[in-house]
C-alpha cells in the first residue's frame, strides 16, 4: 500500500513539473471506462487530431484579433494512468504539456467523469489576482457503453467543457532595428457536444477509436476531434518486464538445446544402425 501511495505522489509531482500550460481539450473516455473492475492501474497512450471551422463568426471578446486563421488543425499526444476502486476511478495525465486530473464513476454500462487542468489551481498568482478561472480548462462528460461479446465495446458520450487553445500574438514595437516575436497566449471557449467510441480488446492490450463533435458557444462554430487510444494493465506485456523477458529467453535457449541433443541422439542411432547393417552384410 505504501509503495502504491508513493508511486501516485511521484506521478503527481512529475505532472506538475512537466509543463506549466492550462490549455487542454476533453480527454479520451474509452480507457477511463475500461478501468472498471481492474485490480491494476490502466496505462493509456493516445494521439488526437482536432479540427475547427471558424468562418461562421470571427469575433472574439479579446481586443486583439485572435482569429487571423479561419480554420484550426492541431495534433497532440496524451498519456494517462487510471486507478479503480469498485465504481470509482481516479486518473492523472499529460495532454501535450498540460497536466490534468480526471475522476468519476464507472460501470460496465454507464459512467460520468469530470476533468480539469491542475496547473492553474496551484498557481498562487491566480489567487492574488482574484481571477481563479482565468487559466483553467475543465469539463464533464456522461458515457453510455454497450459490451458486444467479450472483446468489443461501443459507447456514446455527451460533454460540456471549457477548452483552451494557444494563439501566437505579435506585439508591435517601434524604433530602428526593432524586432518582435509572437508569444503564445491561451484563449478559452465554452463547448457542448456529443461523441462515440469503439474499443477492441486484444490479448494484453486494448485499441480504441473515438470521434467527438462539439459546438463552440463563444465563436458559434463547429469543432471536431478524432482519437486513437492504446492501453493495457501495468503488470502485463504492455509494459516490458525485463526479468520476465530474460526468463523467456532462457527457456527458449533451454528448449533449443534439448532439441539439438535429441537431433544428435537420433543421428547417432541412425549411424549405429547403418554400421550394424554393414557388418551383417560382410558376414
Amino acid at each position: 500500500m505504501g509503495c502504491k501511495f508513493l508511486w501516485v505522489v511521484l506521478m503527481v509531482c512529475a505532472l506538475l513539473f512537466a509543463g506549466c500550460s492550462s490549455v487542454m481539450r476533453p480527454p479520451s473516455v474509452a480507457a477511463f471506462m475500461d478501468s472498471y473492475g481492474q485490480d491494476k492501474s490502466v496505462v493509456n497512450m493516445n494521439i488526437a487530431l482536432y479540427g475547427g471551422d471558424l468562418d461562421e463568426d470571427t469575433h472574439y471578446s479579446y481586443d486583439i484579433d485572435m482569429w487571423d486563421n479561419h480554420s484550426e488543425w492541431v495534433f497532440d499526444g496524451t498519456g494517462s494512468v487510471f486507478w479503480n476502486k469498485r465504481f470509482f476511478s481516479l486518473g492523472f495525465g499529460l495532454q501535450t504539456v498540460t497536466p490534468f486530473t480526471q475522476l468519476g464513476i464507472v460501470s460496465p454500462y454507464f459512467g460520468a467523469s469530470a476533468w480539469s487542468s491542475i496547473y492553474s489551481p496551484l498557481n498562487i498568482a491566480n489567487y492574488i489576482s482574484d481571477n481563479f478561472w482565468k487559466d483553467i480548462s475543465f469539463g464533464a462528460v456522461f458515457i453510455e457503453q454497450i459490451p458486444i461479446g467479450r472483446k468489443m465495446k461501443i459507447g456514446i458520450t455527451e460533454h460540456v467543457s471549457r477548452n483552451g487553445v494557444e494563439r501566437n500574438l505579435q506585439e508591435a514595437v517601434e524604433g530602428f532595428m526593432a524586432f518582435s516575436f509572437p508569444e503564445p497566449h491561451p484563449v478559452f471557449y465554452r463547448e457542448v457536444g456529443v461523441g462515440a467510441f469503439v474499443s477492441y480488446k486484444r490479448e494484453t492490450s486494448t485499441l480504441a477509436i473515438e470521434f467527438r463533435y462539439g459546438r463552440d458557444l463563444d465563436n458559434r462554430c463547429n469543432r471536431f476531434a478524432v482519437m486513437i487510444d492504446f492501453w493495457g494493465l501495468a503488470n502485463q506485456k504492455f509494459i516490458y518486464d525485463e526479468k520476465k523477458g530474460k526468463i523467456r529467453w532462457m527457456k527458449t535457449q533451454e528448449e533449443r538445446n534439448k532439441a539439438e541433443e535429441r537431433q544428435k541422439a537420433r543421428a547417432l542411432e541412425s549411424l549405429e544402425e547403418y554400421e550394424k547393417r554393414q557388418r551383417d552384410e560382410e558376414e
